[in-house]
């Protein structure tokens, strides 16, 4: 039986709030803390980008999350937040019930409202320490963080990613882009080359490549070996060449050169490899891994004769192998 669950009156105040749009934006500077998250999530999702863009300059906690509402993410909202921000960082002084300190646009990082009861306690979430410098975030402190996650589907990306980088690119001198997740499916260079001009490498902690080639990897080396805090990585129907009579002539001397080639990535905890003889890779690492999964790769038999005296595999969490085959060890 399912039971009815009335509105609450909060509930009941935010949707009357946002049917009069002047009302909801004037009732900004006098409303309670506790009613931004909702009404900010109520506005996302029916698309009430004034409302949107009102809210950014005084919002009231450090941390602004809309992982969870990425779904409903468009154009049009985006440049509503962005609007926001901008509006945020050309103030001379910014308004005394502001807080605002990072932007996550993430699928995967849902962070917690500073000032609810789950963060009690913890006052390393409510405090950025200062950056150590020449660490990675030195000399970002004072700019706003815009942590994101960017796709490339045939070397494309699409028009919200194009449009936010764009925009981050512009205002570099004020505004910090953390893209802490990067997918490439399939490659092209001239795109890649514009994205890391703006990307800073340092700060992707998960990559997934796929629909790739040795000549890509090459291409990508550069970066990777830039990837100095690099926590999972997915390498996905990595082929030898794109060039038919090249692939005939491929042998195992130049895979274990490009992949000895690659960067000893320091704190790579999770590797995820499908299709591609890459076992190679795992001698290629210098911290033991917690989780390590090769499917429907052809695993050969001096590839599971390594194993065992793989150094960075005595602290896994997980193995997974399921071989071309269709044998499986988990």
């Amino acid at each position: 039986m399912n039971f009815y669950s009335p509105p609450t009156l909060m509930e009941l105040a935010i949707q009357r709030l946002l049917r009069d749009e002047y009302l909801a934006i004037s009732a900004l500077k006098d409303l309670p803390n506790m009613m931004f998250p909702v009404m900010f999530k109520e506005a996302f999702i029916d698309g009430r980008t004034k409302i949107l863009t009102a809210m950014i300059p005084v919002w009231p906690f450090p941390y602004l999350s809309v992982g969870t509402m990425l779904k409903n993410l468009n154009l049009d909202t985006l440049k509503a937040v962005l609007e926001g921000i901008d509006i945020l960082i050309s103030k001379p002084v910014l308004s005394s019930r502001c807080k605002l300190r990072e932007i996550t646009l993430s699928h995967d990082l849902v962070v917690v409202w500073a000032g609810s009861h789950e963060v009690e306690g913890l006052p390393e979430f409510m405090e950025q320490e200062k950056p150590v410098e020449n660490s990675p975030g030195y000399g970002t402190k004072n700019k706003l963080k815009v942590t994101t996650e960017l796709q490339f589907m045939e070397g494309h990306l699409d028009e919200c990613s194009t449009y936010l980088l764009q925009w981050a690119y512009q205002r570099e001198d004020s505004i910090h882009l953390h893209c802490r997740k990067l997918k490439i499916y399939g490659l092209t260079k001239a795109t890649v080359i514009e994205m890391f001009k703006i990307v800073h490498a340092e700060y992707i902690e998960d990559l997934e490549l796929s629909c790739l080639c040795l000549e890509d990897l090459d291409f990508l080396n550069p970066y990777l070996k830039q990837m100095s805090n690099l926590l999972s990585l997915t390498l996905d129907e990595i082929i030898y060449t794109l060039n038919i009579d090249d692939y005939r002539n491929i042998n195992e001397e130049k895979v274990i050169t490009v992949i000895s080639h690659l960067p000893t990535f320091h704190h790579l905890q999770e590797l995820y490899v499908h299709g591609v003889i890459f076992i190679e890779c795992l001698r290629c690492l210098r911290k033991p891994l917690e989780v390590l999964s090769f499917t429907d790769c052809d695993l050969s038999q001096s590839d599971l004769d390594y194993l065992p005296y793989c150094l960075n595999i005595f602290e896994l969490r997980s193995l997974h192998l399921t071989d071309a085959g269709h044998w499986t060890c988990t």
